[in-house]
């Protein structure tokens, strides 16, 4: 059969989608790249140099901030598939009781990050409504510092709340694609809940589980208003430092080196993602 040839004409519907990546976001990542090697200076003369990146990658600070935002990264991404796959499955045959609760989990969606950050302050701060409970009760004899904790279990707890009404859609419509007959295979065959969800659920979802673990790492590893409230004051996220250092330093050069750095990270560890899910899918597709 003759493969049919696509017409010039085909190829002007992209220009809305295609042309608007490859001219506003590519043109961005272009002059934020040339902008770490001193060119397109805003401030100062444009000459090319590599001062930028020698005084930052020699930075304590700057290390520091980058490694806490993987560590936010990897643990909101792990933190919200832990939530949101066992609700997933729960919701994965429909019902009245059980479309309201999806209705429900779905409200952080509508929530903007900074008003959410704000909402989980009132529950978790020193005098939140969760210490004050505590200590109501006797199960703890004084608050406990939930927020800009060193560690960020604050930052992890609301990126969690956040973003599982997001990767629930995502999980839900892989579960959804799991044929019943299979499940009733499997237990006419003898297999148990773990092994169903061992065998079945977790292999058949796996792509994606790793399309959420994706997303969630871009979205906390860059994020820049939940750190801003919710984090600890040192080290402050990449996304805050890169923030700081342009707006109240006027070093719009180094600025560009943390930008270049957070696309940098973001493109190896899709990368690193994409080849577990090669491993794990062995190939297919």
């Amino acid at each position: 059969m003759e493969r049919q040839r696509v017409g010039f004409s085909t190829y002007l519907f992209l220009i809305p989608g295609v042309g608007f990546i490859v001219l506003f976001i590519g043109s961005s990542i272009f002059i934020t790249i040339t902008q770490s090697f001193g060119l397109f200076s805003v401030t100062g003369t444009s000459q090319f140099t590599i001062d930028h990146w020698v005084a930052l990658l020699g930075d304590r600070e700057s290390l520091d901030s980058v490694l806490f935002s993987l560590k936010m990264g990897f643990l909101s991404s792990a933190g919200t598939i832990l939530f949101a796959f066992p609700l997933a499955l729960f919701l994965r045959k429909g019902g009245t009781g059980k479309r309201f609760l999806a209705s429900l989990v779905k409200i952080p969606l509508f929530i903007p990050a900074l008003v959410s950050a704000f909402l989980i302050i009132n529950l978790i701060s020193y005098h939140g409504i969760v210490n004050e409970v505590l200590v109501a009760l006797n199960l703890i004899n004084r608050p406990l510092r939930m927020l800009n904790d060193r560690f960020g279990w604050g930052v992890v707890g609301i990126q969690v709340w956040k973003n599982v009404p997001f990767v629930l859609l995502i999980l839900a419509s892989s579960l959804a694609s799991i044929r019943d007959d299979t499940i009733d295979a499997a237990r006419n065959l003898g297999a148990g809940a773990i092994q169903i969800l061992a065998k079945i659920f977790i292999p058949l979802a796996m792509p994606g589980i790793l399309v959420s673990a994706i997303l969630m790492f871009i979205k906390a590893f860059g994020d820049f208003a939940i750190t801003s409230v919710a984090g600890p004051v040192y080290p402050p996220s990449i996304a805050l430092r890169m923030r700081n250092t342009a707006s109240l330093f006027q070093e719009w050069d180094k600025a560009a080196v943390l930008g270049v750095i957070i696309i940098l990270t973001t493109l190896v560890v899709t990368w690193l993602y994409a080849k577990l899910a090669e491993f794990v899918t062995g190939g297919e597709g």
